[in-house]
């Protein structure tokens, strides 16, 4: 039977309509994330008993919790399609390109749900102030966006891998740090009053750009059996 491809459009609607049904069913990335990050702001509070964390720490702190909450969350992005046999309903109907676009958006909006409730939770628990909320908000997109398109690759290329999660972590902070280090500067310049550099904010816009355009390339590839 040959393959029969939905428009680029559609099949990417479609991948991310049948993800959130999916999600909606099992809950296991969103309830991953969700606990992961109230367990870790929460413990950390209670050990702090109030006390302020420098902005350096504090920023540290909130990066690292957002990367172990999508590591618990989105490694299973692929793996799920491999253990369920849908790997090859996908070939059929979308093109890799659709594939991509389609997992990224989704890890995008899990990450950005997850956003919307961890930065209140951080204020409130580390007692921190932000006085920058565009220059935070900018941070914010960035982050997630590298999280998400870095995940996302990675994720496809260990989905026959023994070990997947150990491996996609492994795989993942490596090529992540770059970003990493990038937004954790910024976010403490931002928590200790001060607004970040234009060049850091070209530097994480163009990181972005170009993992996402990495997938691009190289996601055919990938995606081939």
């Amino acid at each position: 039977m040959p393959p029969i491809k939905l428009n680029f459009k559609r099949a990417v609607w479609a991948i991310i309509a049948k993800d959130a049904v999916c999600e909606f069913r099992t809950r296991y990335a969103v309830g991953a994330l969700v606990m992961f990050a109230l367990t870790a702001l929460s413990s950390v509070s209670m050990t702090l008993a109030g006390a302020a964390l420098p902005p350096e720490f504090a920023a540290a702190l909130f990066w690292v919790v957002m990367f172990f909450c999508a590591m618990a969350g989105l490694a299973r992005v692929f793996v799920q399609e491999q253990e369920a046999g849908t790997l090859l309903v996908l070939r059929l109907y979308a093109t890799g390109m659709a594939v991509y676009f389609g997992k990224l958006l989704f890890n995008l909006v899990l990450l950005a749900g997850l956003t919307c409730l961890v930065v209140p939770l951080f204020i409130m628990f580390l007692n921190v102030a932000v006085g920058e909320w565009l220059s935070f908000a900018l941070i914010l997109v960035f982050g997630i966006a590298g999280i998400a398109a870095v995940s996302t690759l990675t994720a496809a290329m260990v989905m026959y891998a023994q070990g997947k999660h150990a491996v996609f972590t492994v795989l993942t902070f490596p090529v992540l740090l770059p970003q990493f280090l990038s937004v954790i500067s910024a976010t403490a310049k931002v928590l200790a009053g001060s607004a970040p550099e234009l060049r850091e904010f070209v530097f994480m816009a163009g990181y972005d750009a170009a993992v996402i355009a990495a997938g691009i390339l190289l996601f055919d590839y990938l995606w081939q059996d």
